[in-house]
């Protein structure tokens, strides 16, 4: 019996030795990183530089300074390209499906460039979406913001018009909402016949564009907006689940650190070849437009704005004939979108084959013509008496 106590005394300890260097490993092995992301108060611009490397390069400018693109497909549009819009209590918030999402779409600007494509900007105040909207002609429309643009300023924001999609209000929160979008060939007629939402909202000394209000979207749609409630959370993917949407989102972003007097810079960065140019429009490197959806499909299942996002919901629109070859972008794509190929190679056309010491042909000489022959006399026999 004692030994049997002795046995169960030293066996208690030994579990308790383990357990206790179970605990110290699992603080002790997290990466340091991990950790700073944690707490709002250390993140500064290095870790964009660092969360942000995997997914495309970080270029040197010298005008806007250390700028990000990323590795995505050709048809990429911020705000528009994997993700949707969720009503929250910050106003219109984009809900990015991108790894790297929860930086480049609430913190900086977006401009793009015909040699770049789209680059963002970096910048240190959150916001729901650093976007302008409008208003009109039955639909609403945004565009990014261009880091030259002053949200203090009585000026109209500008900027190339088909940097904007407008869809009908009631499918402006659905999770296929790029499906009803015409394209940008008809942005010019809508943007004459639309105003600049400026809703605008302060949360922290930060101003940002709201976009529009539930009521005025439930006043169109005569449909219930449903509101999410925003709350901070630990890790840099966003979570929507029930009304919350959990979302990494350190209030402000301090400048990168400084080494010897010197700013850290991105890992990997590269030196721009050419400066970014001003806001150029997206089609201006294209030498043919692109075919786009040109009538909204009714396909009997869509979303709409009253419901949970992926609910199916009684689509609000006429009835129209669907295109055959709808412009959707990539953003049935994954998320994680790989490096673009290199483009194949083109087929020489193979070597032309020249006769070898050609011999001129000996001309054909004409044969001559033969001569007609006499007709023969009748007989005599023949003849009539």
């Amino acid at each position: 019996m004692h030994n049997k106590q002795l046995f169960m005394k030293g066996l208690n300890k030994q579990v308790l030795v383990f357990a206790t260097l179970a605990l110290f490993f699992s603080f002790n092995l997290l990466p340091t990183k991990a950790s700073a992301q944690y707490d709002d108060a250390n993140v500064t611009l290095n870790d964009f530089y660092q969360d942000l490397a995997p997914y495309g390069q970080w270029i040197e400018d010298p005008q806007y300074g250390y700028v990000f693109s990323p590795t995505v497909d050709d048809g990429f549009r911020p705000y528009y390209t994997n993700g949707h819009w969720a009503m929250t209590s910050y106003g219109n918030t984009w809900i990015s499906d991108y790894p790297w999402g929860w930086a480049c779409f609430h913190y900086g600007r977006w401009i793009y460039d015909s040699y770049y494509g789209w680059i963002w900007i970096p910048g240190t105040d959150w916001g729901p979406a650093w976007v302008c909207w409008r208003f009109g002609e039955g639909e609403y429309g945004w565009a990014p913001l261009s880091p030259s643009y002053d949200l203090s300023s009585s000026i109209d924001y500008g900027c190339p018009n088909d940097w904007w999609v407008f869809i009908p209000p009631q499918y402006i929160y659905s999770s296929n909402y790029y499906r009803y979008w015409t394209g940008p060939h008809g942005n010019s007629q809508i943007i004459h016949n639309t105003e600049i939402i400026n809703n605008k909202y302060q949360a922290n000394g930060v101003t940002f564009v709201s976009g529009p209000h539930s009521k005025d979207i439930e006043n169109i749609t005569h449909q219930p907006v449903q509101v999410f409630q925003l709350t901070n959370g630990k890790s840099l993917t966003t979570h929507v689940h029930n009304n919350e949407v959990k979302m990494f989102r350190p209030t402000q972003v301090r400048p990168a650190s400084m080494i010897n007097g010197q700013r850290v810079a991105p890992p990997n960065v590269v030196t721009a070849p050419q400066p970014i140019k001003s806001p150029q429009p997206v089609n201006s490197a294209q030498t043919a437009t692109p075919p786009f959806r040109e009538d909204i499909p009714n396909n009997g299942h869509n979303d709409a704005v009253g419901t949970h996002v992926g609910q199916p919901a009684t689509p609000q629109v006429p009835v129209r004939k669907t295109n055959t070859q709808p412009y959707e972008w990539d953003v049935n794509r994954p998320v994680q979108q790989p490096a673009k190929p290199e483009p194949a190679p083109q087929p020489q056309p193979a070597p032309r084959q020249q006769p070898s010491n050609p011999q001129p042909q000996p001309r054909p000489q004409p044969q001559p013509r033969p001569q007609p022959q006499p007709r023969p006399a009748p007989a005599h026999g023949g003849e009539r008496k």
